[in-house]
């Protein structure tokens, strides 16, 4: 520690204020609380006060760190905080849409263009395309002429000499020259495919029949090739005439072309097929909606049962209810499973994870789908086993005999209330009470009373009495 006014150079456990050395930390510890308790204010502000330029100071360090340039000579952009400059007002814009839409749209013209064209040629080259491999070279030359090999000296793809072990083969649908490495082919039903999309959906049956009547080229035409057609002739280029229609038999059922033409086509294939399949969270939802529906429907036949059974009824089987449940388990354990997937789907794509709305969508669907396994079901209930399904069975027996001795007794005191209704209804009986009324009671009023029963006609009087005497 260097002093003030001079150039002495001090060292040890120093007081901040005497500087004197007090040899240890406890010695100065001590040293200080009794000497210099008075100064602890001023001390604890003034640290106070180094400690604010310190965080200044770096705070200000990491701001010039975060505008420097990286190692490549390119600047940081995520160190800077935004929020540390002021808002600054919007100037000058200029907007961009229209510039890149007529450069998008004419690119997207000119391939689209190239496309429909080599489609038409495509097209015209399957009309009526013949199985003879002259007249079929002679009908592709027809609809698309070809290059003169005098005019090409090397291949446009590899940049190779052609010679006799490499021989030059023309595009069929633009009729430039390649050589054989540098061709590709077409299959005759890929191509009929993409000129008719309805080629593809076809069965094997009695369509393929028709189709193979009708065109020549779909027959499949046989591999050894015609004598007569391979014949030396007195030109100079017989060899490679024969070369070439060894060749044209070896490929009768492709289509020659060269690697441009063949990345056109594809593309719009990719394009076709991009827009007709689903992505993949589509086709795991609409898997997992299926598999919900098909858990309802189980669910409340489940339910049924489960409810007829622990009723004691007989109308269902307990080993089909149990088979139920094993179905409905599953169902769970798959639908809880394509949910877990479609809440993971994408998180390990570490350079292009699922974010915002995305991430959103698939946990709300896990969410929905754990909430469904929760009410659904999570909570149906317990079927009984085979002791206690005899039990209630053998109870709801007693309970139905009870029931069926009891509505006999009320069908039977109903009958005997309904008699005896009908006996004091009748035409006698209202006689009787007439004369009762008239001439009050006497014998020839009992004698009024007929009944077979001597009980009924105690009854009777007695009744008669007590009314009368009322």
């Amino acid at each position: 520690m260097m002093a003030e006014g001079s150039v002495e150079i001090l060292e040890g456990f120093l007081c901040p204020i005497c500087k004197a050395d007090l040899g240890t930390a406890l010695q100065l510890h001590s040293h200080f609380q009794e000497e210099h308790t008075e100064d602890q204010d001023v001390l604890k502000s003034l640290k106070d006060l180094l400690g604010k330029a310190k965080k200044k100071i770096l705070k200000l360090d990491e701001e010039i760190f975060s505008n420097d340039y990286d190692g490549q000579g390119t600047s940081s952009p995520s160190a800077h905080n935004p929020g540390d400059f002021e808002q600054q007002e919007l100037g000058a814009t200029r907007s961009y849409t229209h510039s890149f839409r007529t450069i998008r749209n004419n690119r997207l013209e000119r391939y689209a263009a190239e496309t429909n064209k080599l489609l038409i040629r495509l097209d015209k080259l399957l009309v009526d395309l013949p199985a003879d491999p002259v007249k079929r070279k002679a009908h592709e030359q027809a609809i698309v002429p070809w290059i003169d090999d005098r005019d090409v000296k090397l291949c446009p793809t590899c940049a190779k000499n052609f010679h006799v072990a490499r021989r030059k083969h023309h595009c069929r649908l633009c009729g430039a020259i390649m050589c054989h490495d540098c061709t590709q082919f077409l299959p005759l039903a890929l191509a009929k495919k993409m000129t008719n999309p309805a080629f593809g959906h076809q069965d094997g049956g009695s369509n393929r029949s028709n189709n193979s009547a009708s065109s020549p080229s779909s027959s499949v035409p046989s591999t050894t090739p015609n004598l007569g057609i391979l014949r030396r002739s007195n030109s100079n280029s017989s060899l490679n005439s024969v070369l070439s229609l060894v060749d044209t038999v070896a490929g009768e059922q492709n289509f020659r072309l060269c690697i441009h033409c063949k990345q056109l086509l594809e593309t719009r294939e990719k394009l076709k097929e991009s827009r007709t399949l689903k992505p993949i969270i589509s086709q795991f939802y609409e898997r997992l909606r299926s598999y919900q529906t098909e858990a309802d429907q189980l669910a409340v036949m489940y339910n049924k049962m489960c409810q007829s059974l622990n009723c004691g009824e007989s109308t269902y089987i307990l080993n089909d209810a149990q088979v139920l449940r094993v179905k409905l388990l599953k169902l769970a354990e798959s639908i809880d499973s394509l949910s877990n997937k479609i809440a993971i789907l994408g998180t390990k794509d570490v350079e292009n994870p699922p974010r915002g709305k995305t991430l959103q969508l698939q946990q709300m669907i896990r969410t929905a789908a754990t909430s469904y396994l929760k009410e659904q079901l999570v909570a149906i209930p317990a079927l009984p086993t085979e002791m206690q399904l005899k039990a209630l069975q053998d109870r709801r027996r007693q309970e139905v005999s009870a029931r069926i001795q009891q509505e006999k007794q009320l069908a039977a005191l109903e009958a005997h209330q309904a008699e005896m209704r009908r006996k004091r209804d009748s035409p006698q009986r209202r006689a009787v009470d007439q004369v009762i009324s008239d001439t009050g009671w006497g014998p020839e009023a009992a004698q009024m009373f007929e009944s077979d029963e001597p009980m009924i006609q105690q009854m009777n009087i007695i009744r008669n009495y007590i009314k009368q005497a009322s």
